[in-house]
This record gives C-alpha cells, sequence and structure tokens, in this order.
C-alpha cells in the first residue's frame, strides 16, 4: 500500500509502497477514507515529538473496517468508523476506572511508534517501520479495536475524521472544567482544538466565550462558531484585555496552544480562584517554569487534560454532530491527496491552515 513515511526529522514526507500485515489479536485494519492534519503530526516531523524513523504519522482517522482480528466485537468488516488519537487496552488500572484516556498500556508505547504488543505492522525491504498514534498517511491503517467508533451509515467520514484529536480533546477539556452555565471562559489559541473547544463550550451553556489568538481570519472563525469575544495578542496586551473585559479575569481558562507564552498568559489572567485546563502539548522535553507563589496565593486551580475516552466520549460527539450542536467540517480549511501531504504541512506550519484533510 501507499503511505507517507517520514524517512527523518526536518526531511519532507515520502509517499512509497510499504508492506501492511493482517491485525492480530484485538486489532482492526481500517480503509482509510480521510485523515486530519494536527499539529501533533507536525511535532513528530521536526523532531519534537521524536517517534523513531522512519515512521507514518496521521492521528485523526476516518474509514471502513477491512478486516478484524481474533477477538474483535466491537466492530465488523464494512463499518464506517473513526479513530481516537488514543488507544485504551482496556484492562489497566485506570481503564476499568473510567479513565482510558489515560491508559497506562498505550502511554508506554504511543512515542515508540508501536502497538500494544512492543511490534510494528508496517515495514518495508525487511526494515519496521513505526507509526504514530495510528499511522493514518496512508490507504489503510491498524488500530486497536478500543480506539475505534462506529460512524452512523448517513454521516460523511470526511465529515467527522477531525473528530478523533481536535473533537475528542476539546470535549475533554470542556468536560474536566466543569462549566456552569453563565460561566466566563477564555480559550487561548484558536486551532482545531481551540475552535472545537468553542463550539463544545456553547453547547455547555458557557456565558461568555473569549477567544485569544493572533490570526484575524481565525479569530472571525471562532466569532462564527460560538465565541462572544475575541483578543488579538498580537495587537493588545492580552492578560489586560482579558482581565478588563471580564472584571478580573474568566473563570476558566483553556489554554490550547501548548507554549510557553500562552501557558504563562493563562495563569496571569485566571480570576483569583478559577482554573486553568492545559490540553495544548509542547515538545516532549519541553521545561517551562511557572510562579508557583501566584498559583498558591491565588488559589487558581491548574490542571492538565489529556483527551477524552474513545469508547464513552466519542458516541456523545457524533450525537452532537448529528444535532448541529457541533461542526467539524468547520475546521477544515483543505482537502489534499496524499501526494501532496507535504504542501499541507507547510501551510499548517505557515499558520494558514486549521485542519487539512490528507484523502489516500
Amino acid at each position: 500500500m501507499k503511505a507517507a513515511v517520514l524517512n527523518a526529522y526536518k526531511e519532507p514526507l515520502v509517499v512509497e509502497e510499504v508492506n501492511i500485515s493482517q491485525p492480530k489479536e484485538g486489532e482492526v485494519k481500517v480503509r482509510v477514507k480521510a485523515t486530519g492534519l494536527c499539529h501533533s503530526d507536525v511535532n513528530v516531523f521536526e523532531g519534537k515529538t521524536p517517534v523513531p524513523t522512519p515512521v507514518v504519522a496521521g492521528h485523526e482517522i476516518s474509514g471502513v473496517v477491512e478486516e478484524v482480528g481474533s477477538g474483535v466485537t466491537r466492530v465488523k468488516k464494512g463499518d464506517k468508523v473513526i479513530s481516537a488519537f488514543i488507544h485504551p487496552c482496556g484492562k489497566c488500572r485506570n481503564c476499568v476506572s473510567g479513565k482510558e484516556n489515560l491508559c497506562e498500556t498505550f502511554s508506554q508505547v504511543r512515542l515508540k511508534g508501536v502497538m500494544q504488543d512492543g511490534t510494528s505492522r508496517l515495514s518495508k525491504d525487511g526494515k519496521e517501520i513505526r507509526t504514530f498514534l495510528g499511522g493514518g498517511f496512508a490507504e489503510y491503517a491498524i488500530v486497536g479495536e478500543n480506539g475505534l467508533t462506529k460512524v452512523p451509515d448517513d454521516m460523511d467520514l470526511e465529515k467527522v475524521a477531525v473528530l478523533g484529536c481536535a473533537g475528542l480533546t476539546g470535549y475533554g477539556a470542556v468536560s474536566l472544567s466543569r462549566i456552569e452555565p453563565g460561566d466566563t471562559v477564555a480559550v487561548i489559541g484558536v486551532g482545531g482544538v481551540g475552535l472545537s473547544t468553542i463550539q463544545l463550550l456553547k453547547a455547555s451553556g458557557a456565558g461568555r466565550i473569549i477567544a485569544v489568538g493572533t490570526k484575524k481570519w481565525k479569530l472571525n472563525r471562532a466569532l462564527e462558531l460560538g465565541a462572544t469575544d475575541v483578543v488579538n495578542s498580537k495587537e493588545v496586551d492580552p492578560v489586560k484585555a482579558l482581565k478588563e473585559v471580564t472584571g478580573g479575569g474568566p473563570e476558566v481558562i483553556i489554554e490550547a496552544g501548548g507554549n510557553e507564552e500562552t501557558i504563562h498568559m493563562a495563569l496571569d489572567s485566571v480570576r483569583i480562584g478559577g482554573k486553568v485546563v492545559l490540553v495544548g502539548l509542547p515538545p516532549a522535553n519541553a521545561m517551562i517554569p511557572i510562579k508557583v507563589a501566584s498559583v498558591v496565593r491565588g488559589g487558581i486551580e491548574l490542571v492538565g487534560n489529556y483527551g477524552g475516552r474513545p469508547r464513552v466520549d466519542m458516541p456523545k460527539l457524533l450525537e452532537l454532530v448529528r444535532l448541529g450542536k457541533y461542526d467539524p467540517s468547520a475546521l477544515v480549511t483543505g482537502r489534499y491527496k496524499l501526494e501532496e501531504i507535504n504542501e499541507a504541512v507547510e501551510l499548517l506550519e505557515k499558520g494558514e491552515a486549521i485542519r487539512s484533510l490528507i484523502v489516500p
């Protein structure tokens, strides 16, 4: 099959023929319909998330079940499915206690680029090729069944592809925030995750929803999708603006930028006694200092959130799509063939895209 392979960090992807083996126990082979391109993929390409090369990335996967391994019961051949970027084992302590987004087994292998048994299903010329959270930049992908959710037959697979990361991460952030009706919330970062979060905040009954970003066209998209106010952090002091517009700071700030500047911005802007939810992912080895005294004296609740629960939350997201309360297709700014993937990567790196769909 064809796949877009990263052979070395900071080099262009190469679309080439690779071998894919049959799915093993608990695994599913998916014929890929579309895969969203995310900044987490770009971090792999640049070596900031150091998955060993050669590697095939792509974790916002939609497609059709081609083949199932032994023991698979959640999906069958011919089912339309989406894959989450989290693939729970379903057996570890966190999985059985309702925290499958923090699966201990998956956490041990996700940056190694292998399945849960420690091996990969892709190879070329006898050499193993790794995959990052599914390896959807290819014609086929093999995913653990617990990472998959069946999609209704009348729902367009391209429309829902980005639920696998942007949607699930936004859902997890809003769920953990425990938003009460009328709460003032700021979302820092208006990429795929931020814009998903804004839509889900609106669906959850938040009051004022303030989008913070640097691109005017993305901030305009945020207003279209449910933000009540926007702050362009390149044009004004964002901390001052957030405090002034809210009379002391938002009750909750969801930080989706994933860098030192935006994390400090969130901590400096939140209301005394408020909550900061971190969902943006900086490079794997990033060390970001924070003002601990300010967090303590301000009684600020600082929490990290890694996505949502695929088997529990993804069906709810699909229902929100069906009801028209969340539109994942509003995040898509381009559609590219597999052979055009480097063009899509360049646009994302320049900040000229939100989510691009890579279509084999």
